[in-house]
């Protein structure tokens, strides 16, 4: 079913009717401008009125901006939870909560004199909190904070927690092990991110600074968790209308009370509007489902109102595009393919949730813009007979499949003469055919392999150092083949074709233009996934191959890509005729 665009349609409504409905009282499936427009437009048909919905609320209510406002008031009636009454302490303390600076974050739990382990938050607030969820998250709404600094002007339409420390035992989120004593701190707070940089100017409360800066090379931040959620531009759909409800149940009683973690990182917020938040590749996320049994009134005398009861609200893993759930990106993605927030601003939130392969990027970016010295781009060939050493060859695509000392090399394939985690599955993008020398965990010394030696486990390779190549640079491996005009592999992360058009024949964007789509997959960021000219690949995991489009209104789309055969796949990686 496809999402009525309620904007579009009342923008299209023509002002020059007269009003048909004077009064009404009737049902619709939900309490927002969709619920309220699908049940009018079936009320005005059965009394034969020659306008739609759209135009009848127009000349009732004036322009889109006088409608939303009364819809989201009617729905709103029903008298929310003030999100302050939560904590009981008044919004400086609540502030101090979201930035990390309370009581509630510092607490651990610990052994009281008859060696019981207890947690000295499961009081309070934890009663508290835990009475507010069974009571009234489920069935009432509660106000969004947007007074706290944190959640002022989320531009974004998201919101995000970010965690680092894990202080509950026994919820199987990587815990110590009881019993323990008051220094006890967890190494495994649920680790779902990295961390790629805290930029302190963002929040200047939070970290109690106007300027800064922290930077996280790979795994550096140790352990850490994000949870967020994000919302339509519409005040009145469900995302919108209960987000007070999604933050509470993240950070109050998911986190807080339930897993028992809610340390900040240092020089971030613990929760705020994604643009204030720390760059990370990724976060989970929950969103709100609900039902309930709503009936609209209209006289002229009061207005509109909704009466809503049985209302049941529920705190579900977010379902994304393509199949991917939990992950605040793809629930996002979701959200702009469906209209509900602009397209424009996806570009933006990408470069706060990056992904889980673009932290290196992100990270020269901002150096960048702040004036100091980002890496380099590599330039390399087509395909790569050399190896880069700016990303020390990790974008070597060639056939040398010997070492230095002249092993020859085992199959990526094979567990025997060598056990090991590196294989196509593990390393999807790392270019792991035949038992050609690579370098998938960036060994600093270049491409290497395992040897078919069963006394030396591996060694690195003597593979050639790419210069500055041309971008016309041939498509033929020295033997003469063709490399990769078609993929033998599932999800075409091995293509290295020249195929640069989309499935309803589009023209793709080039991988090193930032126009008409900003994004961050660039030959930085995903040095072996061959992102040269406008050619279709898959740097990022996707079902198969894609590209950005040149069509303004089109971000990307799926490439056409030949499946290759055995035989011809054969060919290919053994470099025959």
């Amino acid at each position: 079913m496809k999402f009525l665009h309620v904007s579009l349609l009342l923008a299209l409504a023509s002002s020059s009717k007269a009003q048909c409905l004077t009064s009404y009282s009737f049902s619709a499936d939900s309490c927002s401008m969709e619920g309220l427009v699908s049940s009018l437009q079936a009320e005005l048909i059965s009394t034969g009125c020659s306008h739609d919905a759209a135009t009848e609320l127009q000349l009732v209510f004036g322009g889109n901006e006088e409608i939303m406002t009364t819809v989201s008031e009617a729905c709103s009636a029903e008298g929310y939870l003030p999100f302050g009454e939560i904590t009981e302490q008044g919004g400086v303390f609540d502030k101090e909560y979201y930035d990390g600076g309370t009581y509630y974050n510092e607490q651990r739990q610990s052994k009281d004199n008859n060696g019981i382990t207890i947690n000295k938050l499961s009081n309070n607030p934890g009663e508290r909190i835990k009475d507010i969820y069974k009571n009234i998250s489920q069935s009432k709404g509660i106000t969004f904070p947007d007074t706290l600094t944190n959640f002022e002007d989320c531009d974004l339409n998201a919101a995000m927690c970010c965690f680092v420390q894990d202080r509950q035992a026994g919820d199987g989120n990587g815990n110590c092990k009881m019993p323990y004593d008051e220094r006890c701190t967890d190494a495994n707070p649920a680790d779902n991110t990295d961390i790629c940089y805290v930029d302190m100017a963002r929040s200047p409360t939070s970290s109690r600074t106007s300027g800064g800066f922290a930077l996280f090379e790979g795994e550096e931040e140790d352990d850490s968790h994000c949870h967020g959620f994000a919302w339509a531009e519409d005040s009145t759909d469900t995302s919108a209308r209960f987000k007070g409800n999604n933050l509470f149940y993240i950070s109050m009683y998911d986190h807080l009370t339930q897993r028992g973690y809610a340390r900040n990182v240092p020089g971030a917020p613990m929760c705020g509007c994604v643009e204030k938040m720390p760059v990370v590749t990724r976060a989970d996320c929950t969103q709100i489902d609900i039902t309930e049994d709503v009936t609209f009134t209209y006289t002229e005398a009061d207005g509109l109102s909704a009466d809503i009861s049985n209302l049941d609200i529920n705190f579900n893993a977010c379902q994304g595009a393509n199949n991917n759930d939990n992950d605040l990106s793809a629930y996002y993605e979701r959200l702009t393919d469906e209209g509900k927030i602009p397209t424009e601003k996806r570009d933006t939130f990408e470069e706060i949730v990056v992904g889980k392969t673009y932290c290196r990027e992100a990270i020269d970016k901002f150096l960048d813009d702040e004036g100091l010295m980002a890496k380099p781009e590599c330039k390399y060939g087509y395909p790569s007979e050399c190896g880069c050493p700016n990303v020390n060859q990790q974008d070597y695509r060639g056939d040398v499949a010997v070492t230095k000392s002249g092993k020859e090399c085992q199959a990526w394939d094979d567990q025997a003469p060598h056990a090991h985690g590196n294989t196509r599955n593990n390393k999807p993008n790392a270019g792991l055919i035949e038992n050609y020398c690579r370098n998938p965990d960036n060994e600093p010394e270049g491409a290497w392999c395992y040897t078919t030696d069963p006394d030396v486990r591996w060694e690195y390779c003597h593979v050639d150092e790419c210069g500055v190549l041309p971008t016309n640079a041939p498509t033929t491996s020295p033997t003469g083949s063709r490399v990769s005009e078609c993929s033998h592999e599932k999800d075409q992360n091995d293509y290295r074709g020249d195929i640069s058009t989309t499935e309803a024949g589009v023209e793709c964007q080039r991988w090193d233009e930032q126009s008409p789509h900003r994004h961050s997959r660039t030959t930085a960021s995903n040095p072996s996934s061959g992102l040269v000219e406008n050619y279709c690949r898959n740097p990022d995991g996707e079902l198969r191959a894609w590209c950005y489009t040149t069509d303004p209104n089109k971000r990307w789309d799926f490439c056409k890509v030949p499946t290759c055969e055995d035989n011809v796949r054969n060919r290919q990686l053994r470099g025959q005729q």
